[in-house]
């Protein structure tokens, strides 16, 4: 509807503009007309008169000929004939109304008009014919007042403004209601369609009737909602398929984490295990009193319930399922993941050390992955640490800035730092440049896929964090997990 308006207050102005200058050239045009009508009129008028004047003054006198003037005027309405004398400057009845020092040329036997407004404001058409009566220089004077002109341009103009009104009126109607048919209902229905586009909705197809340009917009619209409803159709078929490759992918890693575990949960059961089978044969024996076979009999259940917090540990970590992001306490994850990889560390002769924090270090994340984030910094850091090293593990809330990202501006925040840091070999710079790419890895054949560190890096990013590495050859290894402290809405853990 705005572009109508602004369609048909263009279209009436520029008509406006046109009518307007024919109207004021029409008018001018006219009005030179009609003053050229009129001194063509006093100039016959006057040759006629001149000669019969001239010929009345020499035969009858003066007074016959000032008759015979007199006698033109009564046949004139309009015309006034008048004798003058072109010296004559004293102002009685002979004393021409124009100034005698423009007479000049009248004298010598031309004709004169000009135009003259007497005191009452009254304008006129002067002309004067000079009359050979004498030595004295004569001539007639037709004054001929202009107001008949005035009035004809006065209705001239009322009837250019009468019929300017009417064509507007006409085409304010006409552009209106064919702006509204042909181009303000056809804007409103594509500018809802492209409402519901932004919003998502990409069904409806809109139809408009015609061959013009909007029909063929209406049409290129429904064509792009067509071609955006398949793509978003086969690009969330792509993403599933891609998230299941991905919780695939970590599933393995998983199962690849718990294989290389196995063999030190074996012998972290081995010793409960014994303990359970000595406790066991001296039960059998009989030859414990009640009070020691009691004993031996929690003995027995505490080594199984320790068997069994070991075995349950494994099948959790090994457990696949569907990303739940809650509130938990930083800590106790990395208490939960230290004593699932103990058994290993001791295997391999490293310590493993927690560094302790009263306080609560609570993140919106999704435990299971973020314990598999762990799980495979720590095992990299224990298989990359000789024995009778240590390896560290801490979480401190720092203020940093992430990674620069294409196009954003990035500034400092608070977030939780998980570092995992290896007394073990370190890593090169033109290794550690290539990290966190899949099947990139410093580990010797069969002791890993090169999958870990990469599967690692896409479960960060997912929750809005970042990994540093810092290593130096034969110094170590730090590697440090960022994630943000606030989250809009996230439940508790309970």
């Amino acid at each position: 509807m705005k572009l109508t308006l602004k369609l048909m207050f263009a279209i009436i102005a520029l008509i406006i503009v046109m009518l307007g200058t024919d109207a004021v050239l029409s008018v001018q045009r006219e009005s030179d007309f009609l003053q050229k009508e009129l001194q063509n009129k006093a100039y016959r008028v006057g040759n006629a008169m001149k000669e019969l004047v001239a010929d009345a003054w020499r035969r009858q006198g003066p007074d016959v000929a000032l008759a015979l003037i007199q006698a033109a005027n009564e046949s004139e309405t309009l015309t006034i004939i008048r004798w003058v004398w072109l010296d004559d400057a004293s102002g009685d009845r002979f004393t021409p109304q124009a100034p005698v020092d423009r007479l000049k040329p009248v004298a010598r036997g031309e004709v004169v008009a000009m135009h003259y407004q007497d005191r009452s404001g009254t304008s006129k058409l002067l002309t004067y014919i000079k009359v050979n009566v004498g030595q004295r220089p004569g001539a007639l004077e037709l004054a001929e007042p202009l107001n008949v002109v005035d009035s004809f341009v006065r209705i001239s103009i009322y009837r250019k403004i009468a019929l300017a009104a009417i064509v507007v009126g006409a085409i304010l109607a006409v552009t209106l209601l064919l702006g509204i048919w042909l181009v303000g209902w056809p804007l409103k229905r594509l500018t809802d369609k492209a409402r519901r586009v932004g919003a998502g909705e990409l069904t409806g197809p809109i139809e408009l009737r015609g061959r013009d340009e909007l029909s063929e917009l209406a049409l290129t619209l429904n064509q792009m909602c067509e071609r955006l409803a398949e793509s978003q159709l086969r690009e969330r078929k792509e993403t599933e398929a891609r998230i299941a490759t991905i919780e695939q992918l970590r599933h393995a890693d998983r199962l690849r984490t718990v294989g290389q575990l196995a063999s030190g949960v074996a012998h972290e059961l081995g010793t409960p295990l014994n303990v359970v089978t000595g406790r066991a044969s001296l039960i059998t024996s009989g030859r414990l009193n009640a009070e020691a076979i009691v004993e031996s009999a929690g003995i027995i259940k505490s080594q199984a319930e320790r068997m069994t917090n070991i075995i349950r540990k494994l099948l959790d970590f090994s457990r696949t399922g569907t990303s739940h992001r809650v509130q938990v306490d930083l800590m106790m994850i990395v208490r939960e993941t230290s004593q699932i990889l103990e058994p290993l560390s001791r295997k391999h002769g490293v310590e493993l050390i927690v560094v302790d924090h009263p306080e609560s270090q609570s993140a919106c994340v999704d435990a299971g992955q973020i314990q598999q984030v762990l799980t495979n910094l720590i095992v990299n850091a224990i298989q990359a640490t000789p024995e009778s090293g240590r390896v560290t593990i801490d979480v401190t809330r720092e203020r940093r800035q992430p990674p620069p990202t294409e196009g954003e501006r990035v500034y400092e925040r608070d977030v939780f730092c998980l570092s995992v840091t290896d007394t073990g070999h370190g890593i090169a710079d033109d290794v550690r440049q290539r990290l966190f790419e899949p099947f990139v890895t410093t580990k010797d054949v069969g002791q890993g896929t090169g999958l870990g560190l990469s599967i690692a890096y896409g479960i960060v990013h997912e929750h809005g964090g970042w990994i540093e590495v810092e290593s130096e050859v034969g110094h170590g290894s730090r590697f440090q997990v960022f994630l943000p402290t606030e989250s809009e809405s996230c439940p508790d853990e309970s």
